[in-house]
């Protein structure tokens, strides 16, 4: 019998050699990242790093839960509203300032107001903010009445007022010391003080230079942090204001013309004032962040004046909820991200920059 032929044949007296399966790479599909789903505490920590203009004009109308998270008066305890920044006129900024501390339901506890706060404004935010601790104003308007002493009737919890070209008189002083026992910081800057000389340099004239410093030494005894650059105030003010201020630990007297430290009260200024800032020219005043609007100068009007531009504005921009939205540079880096799908660690550094 033939024997039986083999399966596998010979090629030359080589075996033949099976070719490898390519080795089969396994990918994980990624979940897609619902930005909704955030916490709603570290979504808020996000949103309360847009303006105010932002939130209004734009942030709430991505979505219901964002609209449902800007309802939340506690995304309105801060409210920082610049209309120089902002390019928007007075009046927008009164209203937009309005609908925010409606939003804030009583829970406002700082505020920041450059360049459009007038008697209405300060009244409606003090009849509405009875929690309020700061209150920063730069640039009132019509301040000739008696609205700070209403105001500050029902601002109870203040610890901070901070004023930059805003009359306050020894009135309002008194004031603030009857009705504001918490307040513990004090600024009232200005542009330089100058007496024009129209009479002699006698008591009459010294008492009206020292009025404001004089209410404070008497008043504010619990102060520990005083500004009052650009003041009027002299030697005889300075004196009442060591004398009656003994929990002082700053005091800022930069730009006041009309103190005279070379004696023994500069030595007990500097002895009894940790953080003393004394008088040292005109342009001494680094770091004081406002420098623009207490410069004397003729080229102020070139920053004040934006009404103009915005003549046409009405009423029916009153309910912000139905804006139209506008672009916004904050608003859109913050949208770009999420699109990005960034991780958790990722979110945190921008909100370190974008905060």
């Amino acid at each position: 019998m033939p024997p039986k032929s083999k399966s596998k044949s010979k090629s030359n007296g080589r075996k033949s050699k099976a070719v490898p399966k390519p080795k089969q790479i396994w990918r994980v599909k990624q979940p897609t990242r619902n930005w909704l789903e955030l916490p709603s505490d570290l979504m808020l920590n996000i949103l309360q790093r847009l303006g105010v203009f932002d939130r209004l004009e734009n942030a709430q109308k991505v979505c219901t839960a964002w609209r449902q998270i800007f309802k939340d008066p506690a995304m309105w305890r801060l409210v920082y509203i610049d209309r120089y920044s902002s390019g928007k006129d007075r009046l927008r900024c009164k209203d937009m300032c309005k609908h925010a501390v409606n939003r804030s339901r009583g829970q406002l506890l700082d505020l920041t107001v450059i360049g459009f706060c007038d008697n209405n404004l300060l009244q409606y935010v003090a009849d509405r903010s009875n929690q309020l601790r700061r209150l920063e104003i730069v640039q009132y308007y019509h301040d000739e009445s008696e609205v700070w002493r209403e105001a500050f009737r029902t601002l109870p919890l203040l610890e901070e007022l901070s004023l930059v070209e805003t009359k306050l008189v020894k009135e309002d002083i008194e004031a603030a010391a009857r009705h504001c026992p918490l307040l513990k910081t004090l600024k009232l800057n200005q542009k330089i003080f100058k007496w024009d000389g129209s009479c002699e340099y006698g008591s009459m004239v010294v008492d009206v230079l020292n009025e404001r410093a004089l209410a404070i030494g008497k008043n504010l005894p619990q102060l520990t942090h005083l500004e009052l650059i650009g003041n009027s105030i002299t030697n005889v003010g300075l004196q009442a204001i060591l004398d009656g201020c003994c929990h002082l630990e700053s005091l800022d007297l930069r730009r006041c013309l009309y103190i005279d430290l070379d004696g023994d009260l500069g030595k007990r200024c500097s002895q009894q004032i940790k953080y003393p800032k004394f008088p040292s020219g005109r342009d001494s005043v680094q770091g004081f962040k406002y420098t623009l609007f207490i410069n004397d100068s003729d080229s102020d009007d070139e920053y004040l004046d934006y009404d103009d531009a915005y003549l046409d504005y009405d009423d029916e921009y009153s309910d912000y909820d139905d804006y139209t939205a506008y672009h916004n540079d904050g608003l859109s880096e913050m949208m770009a991200f999420m699109d990005n799908d960034g991780d958790l660690s990722e979110m945190m550094a921008f909100m370190d920059i974008f905060g």
